[in-house]
């Protein structure tokens, strides 16, 4: 895999695993704001104003992030007057670094906490324990606000723009804000402990120093976090380069044992002193099925491309025909389901790329073809029939060697089958039976 073709999957993982977290972590953050709140009644009854002021921006912040991690939320506030510009600056901020509403409110709003709820001008009254929850909670929103900055998908982003999935890029960010993405452990450590070490009033004083120093030192733990995240999404991308490797591997394989088959046999039929111009048509017909079915197979993860299921088969042998000529084919619906054994399901290909190609290149405008069992002993009998709309067949179509008719109905006999077909005012039906194997 090339080195663009890699951070294009770290970008991608990045962006889901961090929509995931977002979505956790707001349920955390919420959980701090509400216990936050919680202690406000232990401080002094004339700073209970203060207290909401403080923690007003960060609750404001909190609840607008819950909505950002959502989009089911978003599409709601999308749907009420005026939220427009709103719902278009949350849209356009994901897997991109740069700053959204929702992240100015809960860092300006956690920064306010930090000064005018616990640190220099926090409010008074807080009994220490009450101070210690307060403490503890701030911290650990803080830890959260900014491990989704440091981690966000925008720093992974390739320089040229991404499109894998449902997901977009738009080019990593400036050096600048890259530079800002360094200095974010340190700086917040510093900050903090410059809020909360000094004894600036008595509820801080009455907390140990050390703990409010462990508390400050916390941060440089995002390294370690950040650490973590980019060795996950290096495993990844190598998981997903050898899942590439071996899918690669395994397509090239079924691609060279088809195409080598399918031409070894049509050059033995073009090349043998008994050549029949129809069977090698068949055989062509017959090899673009089988090509259609390793394409459907490599596009649908739950389809075999040998195939075995009817419907599936069914699917690739009328993709081969022309737009007017696959509205005119139609399967019995109560065939659709049906599971057939490796011989069965070759013949029944064999017979729909043949039957149905002559009955519409014969003018029909309606194909309809039923399979089932004939009988339920062992072994059961397959049953294939073709009804159209055409012109008919001549009677003796059976014993022209040259037919593809002809054809079908030789290799019918090897598995005890047969092949019959009647003529009526309404059209043609061709039959072919044989033991199941």
């Amino acid at each position: 895999m090339q080195q663009a073709a890699r951070r294009e999957v770290a970008w991608a993982t990045a962006v889901r695993a961090m929509d995931a977290q977002h979505r956790t972590t707001t349920w955390l953050r919420l959980g701090l704001v509400v216990m936050l709140w919680s202690v406000l009644p232990w401080s002094a009854s004339d700073d209970l104003v203060h207290g909401v002021c403080a923690l007003a921006v960060v609750t404001v912040g909190a609840l607008m992030a819950h909505v950002h991690a959502r989009p089911a939320l978003i599409d709601f506030f999308d749907r009420l007057p005026g939220m427009g510009a709103l719902v278009s600056h949350l849209t356009s901020t994901r897997g991109r670094a740069i700053a959204d509403l929702p992240g100015l409110l809960e860092g300006a709003g956690i920064l306010i906490v930090g000064l005018g709820y616990v640190g220099p001008w926090g409010v008074a009254g807080m009994p220490p324990e009450a101070t210690l929850v307060a403490l503890v909670a701030s911290v650990a929103y803080t830890h959260s606000v900014f491990l989704n900055v440091v981690l966000d998908p925008g720093f992974y982003a390739p320089v040229n723009p991404v499109e894998l999935g449902p997901d977009r890029s738009a080019g990593p960010p400036r050096v600048a804000v890259r530079w800002v993405r360094h200095a974010i452990p340190p700086g917040l450590a510093l900050l903090v402990a410059t809020i909360m070490v000094p004894a600036w009033n008595p509820e801080l004083a009455a907390v140990p120093v050390s703990l409010r120093a462990l508390l400050s030192a916390s941060f440089l733990l995002i390294w370690l976090v950040w650490i973590s995240f980019d060795q996950v999404l290096e495993a990844t991308t190598s998981t997903v380069e050898d899942c590439e490797e071996l899918v690669r591997r395994g397509a090239a394989q079924d691609l060279h044992s088809l195409a080598k088959n399918s031409i070894v046999s049509v050059l033995k039929a073009v090349e043998s002193p008994h050549f029949q111009r129809s069977e090698v048509r068949g055989l062509i017909r017959n090899s673009l099925v089988q090509l259609e079915e390793m394409r459907l197979g490599w596009l649908s993860p739950g389809q075999s491309p040998t195939g075995g299921c009817l419907e599936d088969l069914w699917e690739a042998a009328v993709s081969v025909l022309t737009r007017d000529w696959r509205e005119k084919c139609h399967l019995d619906e109560a065939a659709r389901g049906i599971e057939l054994r490796p011989t069965d399901y070759q013949l029944v290909r064999r017979l729909l790329s043949d039957l149905v190609t002559n009955a519409l290149k014969a003018d029909a405008e309606q194909v309809h073809i039923e399979v089932g069992t004939l009988n339920r002993r062992q072994p059961p009998r397959i049953q294939v029939t073709v009804t159209d709309d055409g012109p008919g067949m001549p009677p003796d179509v059976l014993h022209r060697p040259m037919t593809s008719l002809a054809v079908l109905a030789r290799e019918l006999h090897r598995y005890g089958g047969t092949l019959t077909f009647r003529n009526c005012e309404t059209g043609t039906s061709v039959v072919a039976d044989w033991e199941s194997r």
